[in-house]
């Protein structure tokens, strides 16, 4: 059985709360990071060299705004990635062979000449939802399997300060018993991570899965059966809750999750770590926020940009052609230079879409850090007038406000 964990390098205070929303200070390694917060998703490496800032076509102009490289005209937008996301299942995206895999697994991503100046947490992700559907990393004259104690050797070389357990994601299709199954498995994976790590200088999160409060409570049931008499609570840091993403546009289904998980947690003693959601972001952070959740990963921002979608706020986003760059003070629309690539001026396409990725990127920020200020304000009137500002003015999410103000928030009288 794992031992209990040795570091003291991680700790999450919780220092205001609204309601069931909760303001912190999560630090691991000496890195300090305000919750709630959001974890850009970005390939650290996209198939390139040093050179390239490693490639990765729209993630390379991303990694570019991050170190504030000369190619977008400097400037310092460190504060936008004081936390990131990179999975281990994104290595071969780029159908790199071996020789460039093993130059990528190398050497910690921080201990690189190119991200020496990135001083921000990085998250690893353990690819599970996507090596549900393959065995493992397949390159262009390679493949290797992945199982927990490969996932995890990935994520040490890579230098995640997070890292989480190989899990294996339900589906919305799902039967009842593909999802004892699947709880099954990333239980016996969760007991061999927690043996593996358990003096892993960094960050050790628990993936749960489910969409209600049975599903999860069955399945941390499952997890703590392979742990026996050993509190979990005692093995990890924090708690990522996952297989949303099918879910991203059903509102309902979301709080619910978020809601139903603080509440099995609240029940397990597992209340003092912080809970992340996996792969949601844009107009179901506020809602999430209020319900509970600290910290969130996404690609959204990206996603956005590709389909030239240009944010206005976390819930809306109209066409690049349609955007007055002069309506935004944010420090992408506030050089000429960068304005006039999204205008479509340059010869790449990535340089047309890397700022307005990162313009919806300073967006997500600066509403999350405007629902933080609003939580430390103190009572839960700041945070419900925000979200009867915000998101409770669309028609589709309205009824979905009312209810978290109604059963998170304590209502509105």
């Amino acid at each position: 059985m794992p031992q209990l964990k040795q570091t003291e390098s991680v700790s999450f205070q919780e220092e205001a709360t609204a309601g069931d929303a909760r303001a912190g200070l999560l630090t691991i390694n000496g890195i300090a990071l305000d919750t709630p917060t959001f974890f850009p998703v970005l390939s650290f490496y996209g198939g390139g060299t040093d050179a390239s800032v490693f490639g990765g076509g729209i993630h390379r102009t991303v990694k570019e705004f991050m170190l504030g490289d000369e190619a977008i005209g400097g400037g310092t937008y460190d504060q936008y990635f004081q936390g990131t996301m990179t999975s281990i299942a994104a290595l071969t995206d780029y159908g790199i062979n071996r020789e460039r895999f093993e130059d990528y697994v190398s050497e910690p991503i921080k201990e690189r000449d190119t991200f020496l100046a990135y001083d921000g947490l990085i998250f690893v992700d353990s690819g599970g939802y996507k090596f549900l559907h393959s065995d493992g990393l397949d390159g262009s004259d390679f493949e290797i399997d992945i199982d927990q104690r490969e996932a995890f050797r990935i994520q040490k070389q890579l230098g995640g300060d997070i890292i989480v357990n190989l899990d294996r994601p339900i589906t919305p299709s799902d039967t009842f018993e593909d999802r004892q199954k699947k709880a099954k498995l990333t239980a016996e994976n969760a007991v061999e991570f927690a043996r593996l790590t358990y003096d892993y200088p960094g960050a050790r999160y628990l993936t749960v899965h489910g969409y209600n409060y049975s599903m999860l409570d069955r399945f941390f049931d499952h997890v703590q059966s392979r742990f026996g008499n050993i509190d979990i609570a005692t093995l990890f840091d924090g708690i990522a809750l996952g297989s949303l993403v099918p879910k991203k546009d059903n509102k309902e289904t979301l709080i619910t999750a978020v809601m139903d998980c603080r509440e099995v947690m609240a029940e397990r003693g597992l209340n003092d770590l912080p809970l992340h959601v996996l792969g949601i972001g844009s107009g179901s952070i506020p809602l999430l926020i209020a319900a509970g959740a600290d910290t969130f990963d996404a690609t959204t921002y990206l996603q956005n940009a590709i389909n030239k979608k240009y944010a206005v706020n976390l819930t809306e986003h109209i066409p690049l052609d349609d955007v007055d760059f002069t309506q935004c003070d944010c420090p992408v629309c506030s050089t000429p230079m960068l304005v006039d690539r999204m205008q479509g001026n340059t010869e790449y396409q990535k340089d047309v879409l890397g700022p307005v990725a990162m313009h919806n990127l300073i967006v997500h920020t600066q509403e999350i850090t405007e629902l933080r200020q609003r939580i430390r304000q103190g009572g839960t009137d700041p945070l419900i007038n925000y979200l009867d500002e915000t998101v409770g003015r669309r028609d589709p999410i309205r009824k979905q406000t009312h209810r978290v103000v109604n059963q998170s928030l304590g209502g509105y009288f």
